[in-house]
């Protein structure tokens, strides 16, 4: 309504007077159509934003409405602090301090003298791989001790594991198992792991369920680092099912259920944990970052980037089943890879996106050795540096070592597995850094990867980037001689302050996927509706 009370001033060469009756009421007029404005354009804005987001519901409308991602939260550090503020006491069995049960188990054998030189100045191992493993489990080894020093008081070195909150089995598995005499192949040395340990390392974990301190609470106080629990775990199902030849089974691998006796019941370290949840017994299981060599992946995300998409990866993976908690998917990881190539090829534009599709110009047996890339004219490390956005689809497993390359390179991961864990995520905020869509969502026909990644706003690419470059020293692995002077931790800190909370907490939940973090929300496209 007009009100008659509202008699504007106006101002004349030095006078003052009063407005003429009929300007009063078009000024007041003028004056409610402003203050209707805003609901004469949002009411439309509205109804096309519940329109289009439907399926979001009201929390989707909201997130659309809220813009750019939001910055990272600074209550993760004070997790971490939290953490770290509780201490525990720890004891170490290392190649030194196995000494005596080595003689006792193994005899005089050189191969333990050479284990031993290995673990000591692990530079020395002849099987390195490039500085590029996929697996940490060199690192940790190497790096394990330091990092537990570098937080005194707080982590207190006890002389007996009787005496310990956490006792932590640091032994190299490759390096010991190739001392004893074990031959991997081609590819594990290329990753850095073993698809399960040789028969050296069960005999040792065999002496080590003997000890009093692993009995008092069946292992689940002791600390192994195992890069995939379900390997060692089906091992030998898998080796049977596959029959004769280079598949065969050896005679050395263990029974099923002593595999099961540590992997069910101990604290494990790695990097997925692909078992059932059921099939997981009383263990806790602490996800890291795969091994990506910051010297070789880091970029600025701010940097110029040429292309709006980069992504190579296979289409046809491997058939034998790798994953379990994957086979309980409604969508293979072939199917998915099928619709994002099919996509990126029908909607970017030319110049726009540089996607390879590897299964085109390798053979499944080059898959793994990284060297053969460059020569069919790949460069890994490029794609990643010259895009925004970097599709992370499900492989083999949930998990995949290019979301980590792509946190270190600036490229925006674009997360499409509902398995892929997210290490330290009470501690890193990855939902400020990156994008996730669920594979529901994504095998819909009426969904589009290109449109949805079109429709980020340049505020929004640049919040994301901003939080890319906060997060990337928390997934790095940084060698270490001393206390760190960063005030960001790195992916030992986090590691070591998520073992003090376990060791208070015991059966926290330390491997959280993208779908857990994200609780079924779905992506909503952010396209400007004027």
């Amino acid at each position: 309504a007009v009100s008659s009370q509202l008699v504007p001033l106006r101002k004349t060469s030095g006078n003052i007077r009063l407005a003429a009756p009929s300007e009063q009421l078009a000024r007041a007029m003028a004056r409610s159509v402003w203050c209707l404005l805003p609901l004469i354009v949002n009411v439309p804005v509205l109804v096309t934003l519940f329109a289009r987001t439907s399926s979001a519901g009201l929390p989707g409308v909201l997130r659309y409405l809220r813009g750019p991602a939001s910055p990272a939260n600074p209550e993760r550090s004070g997790v971490y602090q939290s953490w770290m503020r509780q201490g525990m006491r720890v004891f170490v069995f290392d190649a030194a301090s196995l000494r005596p049960v080595a003689r006792e188990l193994f005899g005089e054998k050189s191969w333990w003298n050479t284990y031993e030189a290995w673990a000591s100045a692990p530079a020395t191992f002849p099987n390195q791989t490039a500085d590029d493993p996929e697996s940490p489990g060199a690192f940790f080894h190497s790096a394990l001790r330091p990092a537990l020093e570098a937080h005194a008081p707080r982590i207190q070195f006890v002389g007996s594991p009787e005496d310990a909150d956490l006792v932590f089995w640091n032994i190299w598995d490759v390096a010991l198992c190739v001392a004893s005499g074990h031959r991997p192949q081609a590819w594990e040395f290329q990753k850095g792991r073993l698809t399960t340990s040789c028969k050296a390392h069960f005999d040792l974990l065999a002496w080590l369920q003997s000890t009093p301190r692993w009995r008092r609470n069946h292992g689940r106080d002791h600390v192994l680092f195992a890069d995939n629990p379900y390997s060692w775990e089906s091992y030998r199902t898998f080796k049977k099912r596959a029959g004769t030849g280079r598949f065969a089974l050896p005679p050395t691998v263990p029974l099923v259920r002593e595999v099961m006796r540590i992997t069910r019941n101990a604290t494990l370290i790695g990097i997925e944990d692909r078992r059932s949840r059921g099939h997981r017994g009383g263990s806790s299981f602490v996800a890291v970052p795969y091994f990506a060599n910051a010297t070789k992946y880091r970029a600025p995300a701010r940097q110029e980037r040429g292309r709006l998409v980069g992504l190579a990866a296979s289409s046809e993976l491997h058939a034998h089943p790798t994953c379990e908690v994957c086979a309980e998917l409604p969508h293979g990881p072939s199917e998915l890879r099928a619709r994002i190539f099919d996509d990126l090829s029908a909607g970017c534009a030319q110049g726009e996106c540089e996607v390879y599709d590897l299964s085109k110009v390798i053979s499944p047996a080059q898959r793994d050795n990284m060297s053969f890339y460059a020569s069919v004219g790949v460069n890994l490390d490029e794609v990643v540096h010259h895009a925004i956005f970097c599709p992370i689809p499900r492989g083999d497993s949930g998990c995949t070592k290019r979301f980590f390359a792509a946190i270190l390179g600036g490229c925006i991961p674009v997360v499409l597995s509902d398995v892929l864990v997210l290490p330290f995520a009470s501690v890193v905020d990855y939902r400020g850094a990156m994008l996730r869509i669920p594979e529901a969502q994504l095998m819909s026909p009426d969904f589009s990867l290109i449109a949805f990644l079109r429709s980020q706003t340049p505020q929004q690419i640049a919040t994301m980037q901003g939080n890319l470059e906060h997060i990337a020293q928390s997934i790095t692995y940084r060698a270490r001689r001393g206390v760190s002077s960063s005030p960001t931790p790195d992916a030992m800190d986090v590691l070591i302050a998520s073992l003090v909370h376990l060791a208070h907490h015991p059966g926290a939940s330390l491997g959280v996927t993208a779908a857990e973090l994200y609780r079924g929300e779905i992506a909503v496209e952010a396209t400007p509706v004027f």
